[in-house]
């Protein structure tokens, strides 16, 4: 007899990372699982061989394997061997014997790394820049933006290195550096190429950059474009970007790069954002999509033909290949993630980690609706619980707004449905995973992405047996922002929490890592030069009609959305005499829902399935 999905259930599962497939057909993946005895994330790296054997490599912090080009060694990032308080990580490779051995410590951290040839690895990495950096780290101080940025902690006096790591004495030596943030590199040959912020002002517009290792030279190969990713494939280059056509929230498209000159694949015979390139598989290109909720894994051939590999009513979360076998990460509404191989037309189950889950706990199968607003097509999921009668619901939003709901397991909504909630969902104007118009709501926040919403919770009211006197709104980040904008616009809503969410447009411009470039091309231009604007879609101006009661829940090391956000709206609320509870958590940074350490994650679950029945007058 399976049971109801619990907090600890969640905090059992097991997530899937940076999988790899070498030359000889072994596969080498990242997993995290959350340790709650020693209140930690523990990531491991597992193999598996071609021939069905698995090897498990568990140090501390043991992540981002890379296959040498032979196949026969394996290098990975570890914090093996550190103290608790020392700074950095360290370069691991495994011979496929015996224990891994540690080849270089970067103080600062790796960046991106990969194989050089067989007896080296190329390292992007951070360094202080002399006279700027204050070693004891009492201050820091920059010129230039951001001074922090979300998940890294402050970025303030440092330059980025380009370095070569000699495999067999460790020596490391700088071939290149740039003064500007480095996010992505390349080899091909003697030469490395890296993607970098072109302008700090503009850091959305990037630079590719190309590097005779031998010489140290370098050259500008391409700028005037946001680059998300660069590979090699079959000796071609080929890049995911774009050119601002909406903006930041332009999609990104397959473009192959012919001696500096770009040219897109996909602009005539794909409207969807592309997330990453995949490689080569049975003689064509592979990449992964969005679309209508679903990641797909796809290939595209010389004429332009996609075909779909999988992904339709799921979601492919990452993929790689090599030799003409592909692995990839995927999950469904009710199936956590797992990895599979996909060879010679077949797919191929390669791990169990959740799989005993299916049979012990009841999930939700998602039903899809589809309304039409003001001819715009809104496509949306509803989770209805078990038992009779009139359910109590939670009306979620995703972040983004660029974000997507679908198909990929979402363990919070079953946890919920679990609790007795029906669960409402849908991707208003402004998400990902349909056409590159449709991904534009510049100026238009909490105006049409709120009719929307409302437009659809209203069809599912009159479907479902749902109770419209128990409603409960929440969301995180984008979605915690249209929580604030909601409760504003309708008193609905029994309860409301608002995670991580934005409430002063014009704090979150000064603030926010992302600001000075977000709400510029988002909100439309500085508040110095549009202030009516910021204060019209900034919620903390509007809490007078507020009577909703409101939980806001923030992490101290949120640099994306600052603490300021949720502080704004709770001081504001309780000063005009309404409801607010402020919940800080000491640590984690903007996706700490998903990423922070397992108590921490446990008592955010805990505190608000117990705020939101107590608030809806429901039994815990």
């Amino acid at each position: 007899m399976v049971r109801k999905f619990c907090v600890d259930d969640v905090l059992r599962l097991i997530s899937i990372g940076d999988v790899r497939v070498s030359c000889r057909g072994d596969v080498a993946f990242t997993i995290s699982r959350n340790d709650l005895d020693k209140n930690k994330v523990s990531s491991e790296v597992h193999i598996v061989r071609s021939d069905g054997g698995k090897v498990f490599l568990v140090g501390e912090g043991d992540s981002r394997p890379r296959w040498s080009p032979s196949g026969d060694l394996l290098a990975f990032i570890s914090r093996r061997g550190a103290s608790e308080g020392e700074k950095g990580s360290g370069i691991f490779v495994w011979s496929g014997f015996g224990d891994a051995r540690r080849v270089a410590w970067f103080k600062y951290g790796v960046i991106a790394f990969d194989w050089f040839n067989n007896s080296s690895i190329v390292v992007v990495s951070p360094t202080p820049i002399e006279g700027v950096y204050d070693v004891d780290e009492d201050f820091m101080v920059t010129d230039k933006l951001p001074f922090w940025y979300d998940g890294i902690g402050f970025l303030a006096g440092l330059k980025y290195s380009l370095s070569i790591v000699d495999v067999d004495s460790g020596y490391v030596k700088v071939v290149t550096e740039d003064l500007e943030r480095i996010t992505d590199l390349a080899v091909y040959g003697d030469f490395v190429y890296y993607v970098a912020v072109d302008d700090w002002r503009n850091p959305t517009l990037n630079k590719l950059v190309e590097v005779d290792v031998k010489t140290g030279g370098k050259r500008d190969v391409l700028r005037g474009y946001s680059i998300s990713s660069i590979k090699f494939v079959n000796g071609k280059l080929y890049a995911l970007m774009h050119k601002h056509e909406i903006g930041i929230s332009s999609h990104n498209k397959l473009w192959v790069i012919d001696d500096g000159k770009p040219s897109c694949l996909t602009s005539k015979v794909l409207d969807r954002n592309i997330y990453s390139i995949v490689g080569s598989i049975d003689d064509n290109l592979a990449f992964i999509y969005g679309d209508s909720g679903s990641s797909i894994l796809a290939t595209i051939d010389d004429h332009g033909f996609i075909r779909k590999i999988v992904g339709d009513g799921g979601y492919v979360h990452l993929a790689h290949s090599e030799s003409n076998r592909l692995a990839y990460v995927y999950s469904t509404s009710i199936k956590p993630q797992e990895v599979y191989l996909y060879c010679d037309g077949k797919h191929k189950l390669l791990s169990r980690f959740n799989e005993w889950l299916l049979s012990e706990v009841k999930f939700y199968e998602p039903i899809r609706e589809v309304i039409n607003v003001d001819g715009e097509i809104i496509e949306g999921w509803v989770i209805i619980p078990e038992g009779s009668g009139l359910h109590p619901s939670i009306l979620y939003i995703h972040g983004g707004p660029k974000g997507m709901y679908g198909y990929r397991f979402e363990p919070e909504m079953q946890l919920m449905a679990s609790e007795g909630f029906a669960i409402i969902y849908c991707n208003p104007r402004g998400s990902d995973g349909y056409s590159e118009e449709f991904a534009d709501i510049r100026g238009r926040y909490g105006v049409v992405d709120y009719k929307q919403i409302m437009s659809f919770l209203d069809y599912v009211l009159s479907k479902y047996p749902i109770d419209p006197n128990k409603l409960a709104v929440t969301g995180i980040s984008y979605g915690g922002y249209m929580t604030n904008v909601i409760v504003t616009k309708t008193n609905r809503f029994k309860a409301a929490v608002s995670e991580n969410g934005i409430a002063d447009w014009i704090c979150d411009f000064w603030a926010s890592d992302i600001g000075y470039w977000f709400d510029p091309d988002q909100i439309i231009g500085t508040p110095q030069d549009n202030l009516n604007q910021y204060i019209d879609k900034s919620p903390v101006f509007h809490v007078d009609s507020i009577e909703t009661p409101m939980l806001f829940i923030h992490s101290m090391q949120d640099y994306r959305c600052f603490i300021d956000q949720s502080l704004a709206m709770h001081v504001s609320l309780l000063m005009r005499g309404k409801e607010s509870k402020l919940i800080v958590f000491t640590k984690g940074s903007h996706g700490h829902s998903m990423r922070a350490e397992p108590r921490h994650r446990r008592k955010r679950y805990q505190i608000k399935i117990q705020w939101i029945k107590d608030k809806l007058g429901l039994k815990s």
